[in-house]
Formats: structure tokens, C-alpha cells, sequence
């Protein structure tokens, strides 16, 4: 794209070699904003893709009773992992990439939040145990609760903010891909039966693990531990605003399934928890294009270059629109055979759930690149507690009605309704940080081609007699051509330059 590679161009001008080391300062190497977004893309679609691999196999292995056993331990574990972090993630992210042209200062910050987050976890791994010995549901399962627990002592090896914050977005994607690469190779190899979902549970635990560890053995490239002058105290305001932003956030994501499982049962469970995994992935590949932008945004905004900043922001916002609803009213059509044919007849409930999340494609992302990132370069992350605050509120309310009266489905419309929510107040309180300007002729030739690619998926669906497998085939290339076409005859400004920018590459080669 253009506009993007010129911002990319003038943001690299800007970032050359400041000083040398003598002088405590880091070179900053030039960063490319495309390079970033592929890496990114393959981290965040592997975070959702290995279990949903995890969940086609599993789906013909383990009974639905059994999955939803361990969803719902994984699904109590993330509740202290959230606490045990802190806002750490968050907070470190922001402060590695403002200072990464200071080392010294740089190790500081790393050794101050390393130090926090490690008391953190061992703290609330601590109170984890204290609860499954307590409670008779987790006792009478401890060895899955403890498998799924473990994860808190591994969070204080989690550095990945560090990486993130430096843009190391290639060694974050080497690094994944392996791990989740042997950890699809263990679950094959080694869950082979119903009596193994403890098996289940201790890969996907031993992949983020190996992960973590690895994030250990490499940091003495990029930092060192630094135990000079600490400053702890800087730190707890804002990452304590953030753990209360962050449980809010995992309130209502992860509350959904906490009272399923209260009110209608394991099965159910998983039903709910294999929509939201594919769900997931669609999500995954639009947030990777804001997720990102955060180091670099939070350089423009640093350096007060605005104009780029709103551009950036504007562009990120129209690459949402284009890519989300699509997927969208893809889904409408597809959801039914999707499900079936990925996990199994028995899965066909999961469609009509699918359906609804599906939304979350689109509401998701802009509120995250409108609202909480804008709010946290702009240091205003203490506002970020309303929005999520409200969500978790409206969730909670949500789910205790629509469960008990609409079933499962119901979870569905509470985490819609309430993203919504989260989405809208994050705007109202960011929208005087920046300014998008996105032309409405943009907006038409996206609803032209979404016109066009539902009625090819309408007549496919009506008038197409075929098997399950190639029907999908069909309908998702054919869509996906016609929708991409459609653009790019209109002139679309997003796929045309990206197009163009392709083609300059190819021929300079």
C-alpha cells in the first residue's frame, strides 16, 4: 500500500542509528511495517489455528463430556494467569518501545517488571492451589486442575511485551511456529483414546511453556538484568489500572463459559467453546494488522508527527471494514457445513452460535485500535476501566438471563452485546486523540462487492447439489474471487494499491 509504505519510509528516516552503546543508547533498526504484518499474521493465526487443529482431533478422540472438563479448568487458570500478569503485557509493550533507543534505560524497565511480575505469580499461583484444594468439584480432579494451573508459574517466563515492544516480530514467529509445530506432532502421536484428555491438557500447558522458556534463553541478546537504582514504585499505578482493565476484559471473555458450564453443563461447554474457536480465527487475522501497529503508533504519537498517526490509524480502520464483514456473511452461509465437517455431526449446534460471534470479527478490532490503543499511547489507560468495566457489567447480566432462557446461544448475544458496548465507550472517550478520514465511496464499493459475493452464495446454496467438501470449495473461492474482483474493478484504494505495490516488487526483481 502506498500511503503506508511512504509513513514506513519516513518512520525509518527518523529511526537511524542515534548513538553508540557508550552513550547507553541502542541503534534503532529500520523496522518494516510489512515485514511485521506477515510475521504477526503467522503468531496470532498459529495462537488460533494449533487449537483449532487441536479441537478437529480432539472432536473425534475425546467425548464432549471430557472437553468440556478440561475447558472449563483452562478456563479457571486463565483467571489467575490474567491476575498473575498484572497489566504487565500491556504496560511493558508501551514502555519498551518509548525507550528502546536507551539501553540502559531499556534494562532498567525490563528488570523492574520482570522483578513485579515474578512476585505476582508466585503469589497467585500460590492462592490457584489454595482453591483446588478447597473447592470439592476442583479436588476431585487435581491432577487436570494442577496440569492447567501450571501455566501461572510459567507466566513469569512470559517476556513476549519485550519482543513486542522491540518489534522482534520475526523471532516471536520462528519461535511459535515450533512450538506449536511439536505440539501438534504430541497430540497425534500421543492422544489416542478418551482415558488421554490429561495428555490434552499437558500439551497445549508444555507448548506455552517451551515458549516461555525460550523467551529466557534469548533475551541477553536484546537486555540485560539490571539491579541498580529500581524504581518499583513508577510502575504500579498504571499497571494496576491495567490488571483491573485486563480482568475486566477476561470477565467478559471468559465468563461466558464459566456459567455454561454452571448452568447447562459440560456438553454444552463444548458446543459454545468450538463456535468461538473458529470464531477466534477470524478475529486473530483482522487484529493482527492493529496489533502491530501499537510500537509504531506509539512512535508517531511520541514524536507528535499526527498527521501520520491519524493516516496510519485511518488506513487500519478501512483494512478492518475490508477484510471483517466479508468473513461475516461468509459465515451466514457456511457455518452449518463448516461445523459438521470440521468436528463432526454431533457439531452442527455449534453453527447457529458461530453465527452470532462471527460479528466479533468486526466490533472487536475497532474498538481495540480506536480505543484501548489509542488510550494507552496516549497514557489515558487509567480511562480504560470503564469501557471494560461496563462490558463486564452487561456481561454477566446478559448471561445470567440469556442462558436460562434462549440456552447457549445466549452466551453468544451477552459477549456481541456487551463487546459492543466496550467498543462504543472507548470511542467516546478517545475520539478527541485522533481523526479518521475515510471516504464514503470507500464504503460504497465494500458494500457493492459484499452484495454481489452474498447473492453468489445464496444461489450456490440453493440450487447447488453437491457433496459437503466441494460445495464449501466452491462457494468460499468463488466468493472470495468475486468480492476481490468486484473491488478491484471499482478501484478500491486498499486492494489497488496493494496490487500495485505487488507488482512494482515483482518487476524491480
Amino acid at each position: 500500500m502506498e500511503d503506508k509504505e511512504v509513513i514506513d519510509e519516513k518512520v525509518n528516516s527518523d529511526e537511524s542509528v542515534i548513538s553508540d552503546s557508550s552513550n547507553n543508547e541502542l541503534p534503532k533498526e529500520k523496522k518494516s511495517l510489512a515485514k511485521n504484518s506477515i510475521f504477526m499474521l503467522i503468531y496470532n493465526v498459529l495462537n488460533v489455528l494449533v487449537p483449532f487443529v487441536y479441537s478437529i482431533y480432539v472432536a473425534r478422540v475425546l467425548p464432549e463430556y471430557w472437553i468440556g472438563k478440561v475447558t472449563i479448568a483452562q478456563n479457571i487458570a486463565q483467571y489467575f494467569v490474567i491476575l498473575a500478569f498484572l497489566g504487565i503485557p500491556t504496560y511493558g509493550l508501551r514502555e519498551i518501545s518509548k525507550n528502546r533507543g536507551n539501553q540502559e534505560k531499556t534494562n532498567k524497565i525490563f528488570t523492574e517488571l520482570f522483578i513485579i511480575n515474578f512476585i505476582s505469580s508466585i503469589t497467585f499461583a500460590t492462592v490457584y492451589f489454595g482453591l483446588i484444594c478447597t473447592v470439592p468439584d476442583y479436588r476431585s480432579n487435581m491432577t487436570l486442575f494442577l496440569i492447567t494451573g501450571s501455566l501461572i508459574l510459567f507466566n513469569i517466563l512470559d517476556i513476549t511485551w519485550l519482543y513486542e515492544g522491540l518489534e522482534e516480530f520475526g523471532f516471536i514467529s520462528l519461535r511459535n511456529l515450533i512450538f506449536k509445530t511439536l505440539s501438534i506432532i504430541c497430540l497425534f502421536l500421543f492422544v489416542k483414546s478418551e482415558d488421554d484428555y490429561l495428555i490434552f491438557a499437558a500439551i497445549h500447558v508444555g507448548c506455552l511453556g517451551f515458549n516461555y522458556i525460550t523467551n529466557m534463553l534469548f533475551h541477553r541478546k536484546y537486555v540485560k538484568f539490571s539491579f541498580k537504582n529500581l524504581n518499583f514504585k513508577q510502575h504500579m499505578k498504571p499497571i494496576l489500572f491495567l490488571v483491573v482493565v485486563n480482568l475486566a476484559i477476561e470477565i467478559y471473555t471468559l465468563v461466558d463459559v464459566t456459567m455454561i458450564g454452571i448452568f447447562k453443563g459440560e456438553e454444552a461447554v463444548t458446543f459454545y467453546t468450538y463456535a468461538s474457536k473458529t470464531q477466534k480465527i477470524l478475529l486473530q487475522i483482522i487484529s493482527t494488522f492493529t496489533l502491530v501497529l501499537v510500537p509504531r503508533i506509539s512512535l508517531l504519537y511520541k514524536e507528535n508527527r499526527i498527521d501520520e498517526f491519524n493516516k496510519l490509524l485511518s488506513k487500519t480502520l478501512l483494512l478492518i471494514i475490508l477484510l471483517s464483514l466479508p468473513m461475516i456473511v461468509g459465515i451466514c452461509f457456511v457455518s452449518n457445513d463448516l461445523s459438521i465437517l470440521l468436528y463432526g455431526e454431533s457439531y452442527y449446534k455449534s453453527a447457529s452460535i458461530l453465527n452470532v460471534l462471527s460479528l466479533l470479527a468486526f466490533i472487536s478490532p475497532i474498538g481495540y485500535l480506536l480505543g484501548s490503543r489509542v488510550l494507552l499511547v496516549t497514557n489515558n489507560e487509567k480511562l480504560m476501566v470503564i469501557p471494560v468495566a461496563s462490558g463486564a457489567v452487561v456481561n454477566i447480566i446478559l448471561n445470567a438471563i440469556l442462558i436460562n432462557t434462549v440456552g447457549v446461544i445466549g452466551a453468544a448475544i451477552a459477549s456481541v452485546v456487551s463487546e459492543l458496548v466496550v467498543a462504543v465507550i472507548y470511542i467516546l472517550l478517545s475520539h478527541k486523540y485522533f481523526k479518521i478520514n475515510i471516504k464514503i465511496s470507500e464504503i460504497i464499493k465494500i458494500l457493492i462487492a459484499l452484495l454481489l459475493m452474498g447473492v453468489y452464495c445464496y444461489l450456490m446454496y440453493r440450487y447447488l447439489e453437491i457433496g459437503i467438501y466441494f460445495k464449501l470449495a466452491i462457494v468460499i473461492i468463488g466468493a472470495m474471487g468475486i468480492y476481490f474482483i468486484t473491488l478491484l474493478l471499482s478501484k478500491e484504494s486498499l486492494v489497488n494499491s496493494g496490487l500495485n505495490s505487488v507488482i512494482n516488487k515483482v518487476l524491480r526483481r
